[in-house]
């Protein structure tokens, strides 16, 4: 199959284009993001996309900007006949040509582009007459295995499953159903778990049998049970109610007892609070204008009586201090003694002139002035004299200073409604008494009336009254109906005993109902045989699907390894004369394993087979276009698609370069192999070249 020419409109990048291709080596160039892939992705979409089709790949093709569809019309010759196949995805409608007759129907085109192309999906058609590049970097980069691409090809080219990973899926698939069967799993497969369920029900069946077994004698039982249960019901009943009255009766007497505590504390506060309003008249009657002048001349009253006190201390200290002066012993005779004296001597000299005699007179004057004058005498007195005066003096100040302060005291004092200081000392001490005891009062309240609610103590003594009231008409009432503390316990005792086994009963009671409650247990009987034998036969039909499993994994194995065996025979010749032109006969021998498709290359350098990982990347990359070669010729026969090759040389040398071209120039004889490529290198071996 050839394909002349492709148009395309409204494809991705393309909204018009027009390519047309011969018979050999076309080379498609341009630089990348130029629509290289595009036309690979356009011809592909061409042969093997539903125009019908509305995955997201498709809808993702149409150009940017454009609403409807896009159409693709491919024009070439297909077992030397013309063929024209277009196929328009706006309208949805295809239409193929060849040999004089048309058809539009979808399911005919398909079947006859594989039969011309002997490929029939896309992913078929990449995998076999494609070559990437990106597919040989990933082989040469060891992320995927040569074997693997090549085993995957032979065996599984339709659909692009290998017959090898096929077979190793029904494996997985086999041990998921076998999992846990043979030994312990921590997650059993499904025959596992069927076992399991069995098991189950089996054990359900036989609980199920013992509770039909047992009704009778559960019934018989619960009858038993019932009278007791009555009869204790009764007595607890009576318990119950004589214990209920009698504790309630103690805490009736106990509530008599705390109300009349209770209102004894009402009375004391009703006492309280009308001594306190007492109080307060009284301090607003008798104390205002004291309390007005403590409240705003407090700190004045208090300068001054600390002043008074400092001088009447000082004066004290004085006074004390003239009195010891004045008990000081010292001669007051002498000032007169000697006046005396001096008028004796005077006296006495005037007359000596008439009497000798008077000098006798003037003699004793003298005696009596030295006797004055002697020490301790008049000069002593003298000094203290001047002491006493100098005290004396001190006194008067300080009791004219006392004097003062009073004077402004009393003044102040006077607005307190007081004539003295005596007067207002004696009223501020009565006034502290009065606060003194209003502050007890307040204590005493707060303790007698916690919430501090005065207002409502006699409202509340009033309520407490009428609380006592009722709860001594209650306690009337249970006279008669109630026990003392002591027979009280034994009361508890018995009711706590009875209690407890009626609870017993009561629970086994409700244990036997549960089985009694299963009216069905026969019908439940039934339902468990009938499950059992749905699981018996699910697990039959599991162990017949994991034995056709492990029948289909032995053909399929045994299919594989035939088709893998001729196909490898015959890889081993073709690859080995592609390789040896391609690498001018340095590897020109190969040998394919028939089970893992692995590929030995013989090395004349290292005598012996190596792995292809071992050579060269470009190496590796001439071997896997060998095989690719040799396998478009097993798979396709005698039908040949288009080859497109995504520069698949790009890591050969010129030398290879050269021999591979012309390997694939061999190859395109009488057929056509596209090459897409960024660069020039491939211009000499080309037989069309398009530039876009």
């Amino acid at each position: 199959m050839k394909i002349s020419e492709i148009n395309l409109r409204n494809f991705r990048r393309f909204r018009q284009a027009s390519i047309s291709l011969d018979e050999g080596i076309n080379v498609i160039k341009g630089p990348n993001e130029s629509g290289k892939s595009t036309l690979v992705q356009a011809i592909l979409a061409a042969f093997f996309w539903k125009v019908d089709a509305t995955r997201k790949e498709v809808r993702d093709s149409v150009t940017w900007g454009e609403d409807d569809g896009f159409t693709l019309e491919v024009e070439g010759e297909a077992g030397g006949r013309p063929f024209q196949l277009a196929k328009d995805f706006s309208t949805r409608r295809a239409l193929l040509r060849w040999e004089g007759t048309e058809t539009g129907d979808q399911s005919v085109i398909e079947e006859k582009v594989k039969e011309w192309l002997g490929l029939g999906s896309e992913v078929a058609y990449r995998s076999t007459a494609g070559i990437r590049q990106d597919e040989v970097a990933e082989i040469a980069a060891g992320k995927k295995e040569l074997s693997e691409s090549l085993q995957r090809t032979i065996t599984g080219s339709e659909g692009g499953t290998g017959a090898v990973e096929a077979a190793s899926t029904l494996n997985r698939e086999l041990g998921e159903l076998l999992r846990g069967t043979r030994s312990p799993a921590k997650n059993p497969g499904p025959i596992a778990r069927a076992d399991e369920e069995i098991r189950g029900w089996q054990a359900r069946r036989e609980e199920l049998a013992r509770v039909v077994d047992s009704r009778v004698e559960a019934r018989r039982r619960l009858e038993e049970i019932n009278a007791e249960i009555e009869r204790l019901s009764g007595r607890l009943e009576t318990l119950e109610s004589l214990a209920d009255d009698s504790l309630e009766r103690a805490d009736i007497e106990e509530d008599i007892e705390d109300f009349h505590r209770r209102y004894n504390q009402l009375e004391s506060a009703t006492a309280l609070v009308a001594e306190d309003a007492r109080l307060v008249q009284e301090e607003r009657d008798r104390y205002g204008d004291l309390k007005r002048v403590m409240e705003s001349r407090r700190d004045e009253l208090g300068d001054l009586e600390l002043k008074r006190a400092g001088v009447s201390e000082g004066l004290n200290i004085v006074r004390g201090r003239l009195q010891e002066a004045r008990r000081s012993r010292y001669r007051r005779w002498a000032p007169y003694v000697l006046l005396a004296g001096l008028t004796l001597i005077l006296v006495g000299l005037a007359g000596i002139a008439l009497s000798p005699y008077m000098l006798f007179l003037t003699l004793a004057g003298v005696a009596g002035v030295a006797a004055a004058l002697f020490p301790g005498g008049y000069l002593v007195f003298l000094a203290k004299g001047r002491e006493n005066a100098a005290v004396e003096e001190q006194v008067r100040e300080l009791e004219n200073r006392e004097r003062e302060i009073t004077a402004q005291a009393e003044r102040v004092i006077a607005q307190a409604g007081c004539d003295s200081v005596e007067r207002y000392t004696a009223l501020k001490l009565e006034y502290l008494e009065l606060l003194a005891r209003r502050k007890e009062i307040a204590d005493k309240l707060e303790v007698l009336v916690p919430d501090g609610e005065i207002a409502s103590v006699e409202e509340e003594a009033r309520r407490l009254a009428t609380e006592v009231s009722l709860r001594e008409r209650r306690l009337k009432e249970l006279r008669g109906r109630t026990v003392d503390a002591e027979r009280l316990q034994e009361v508890m005792r018995e009711k706590d005993t009875v209690s407890r086994k009626l609870n017993e009963l009561k629970e086994e009671r409700i244990r036997l109902e549960v089985a009694m409650s299963e009216e069905g247990a026969e019908e439940e009987l039934l339902r468990a045989d009938e499950e059992l034998q749905y699981l018996r036969e699910r697990q039959a039909r599991l162990q017949r699907r994991a034995d056709a499993l492990e029948l289909a994994q032995k053909w399929l194995e045994t299919a594989s390894s035939e088709t893998l065996s001729s196909a490898a025979r015959m890889l081993e010749g073709m690859i080995g004369e592609y390789i040896g032109h391609i690498t001018d006969n340095r590897y020109c021998k190969v040998r394919v394993d028939e089970g893992t498709f692995e590929i030995m290359v013989w090395s004349g350098e290292r005598k012996g087979e190596v792995e292809p990982e071992m050579l060269s990347r470009g190496t590796v990359d001439q071997i896997y276009l060998a095989a690719r070669l040799a396998l478009v010729e097993i798979i396709c026969g005698d039908r040949h698609p288009p080859l497109l090759l995504d520069d698949p040389f790009v890591t050969f040398d010129s030398g290879r370069l050269d021999r591979a071209m012309e390997v694939l120039k061999d190859f395109s004889r009488g057929r056509q192999v596209i090459i897409f490529t960024c660069g020039d290198h491939y211009d000499a071996y080309a037989d069309r070249t398009i530039c876009l």
